[in-house]
């Protein structure tokens, strides 16, 4: 009995070693195809002002902080990223308890469309076109629905570019 139990453990060691000898390490989504990305200025056709600039760079930082993708220039890049913010939806999610006419809280929905080139050969092909990206933010307007929206845009740009760039990685 005993020479069957120590066969039984040199088997089990060896199938435990096995299993782990074609694992290897790397970022999900990680892409072969490409490394680098160059971000067009976002184009904003939103009633939402001033989210241009801040998009574009929460964008860019994103992208940067995946640590696997580079944001290059238009010629270096592998891959173009074309963002345009098509819409803002506002809604009042609560009202005053003084005033029901007046919101307190207000729920913002951005629709965003994205898409991606990339180069090959010389020429540009789309890996994907308008994936749509839709992100909710909600703001607090007892201070002035403008101040708020206006202190929530680095917010707002952040959340739409977090899920633009994980729409970049992930597996498709």
């Amino acid at each position: 009995m005993r020479p069957f139990l120590h066969t039984l453990l040199c088997i089990g060691i060896i199938i435990s070693l096995a299993s782990c000898a074609s694992y290897q390490m790397g970022q999900p989504g990680e892409s072969d195809s490409y490394r680098s990305v160059y971000v067009k200025p976002i184009r904003n056709d939103s009633t939402y002002p001033l989210l241009k600039a801040s998009l574009t760079a929460s964008l860019r930082k994103a992208i940067s902080d995946t640590g696997f993708l580079d944001v290059a220039t238009s010629k270096s890049a592998d891959t173009i990223l074309e963002t345009r913010v098509t819409s803002v939806n506002r809604e009042i999610a609560a009202v005053s308890s003084i005033d029901v006419g007046r919101g307190r809280k207000y729920e913002l929905e951005f629709e965003t469309l994205c898409t991606l080139y990339q180069k090959v050969g010389g020429q540009l092909e789309p890996v994907f076109v308008n994936r749509r990206i839709n992100v909710k933010q909600d703001i607090f307007a007892d201070s002035g629905q403008v101040n708020a929206e206006h202190q929530a845009g680095p917010e707002i740009a952040r959340k739409i570019a977090q899920r633009v760039t994980e729409s970049i990685i992930s597996t498709w």
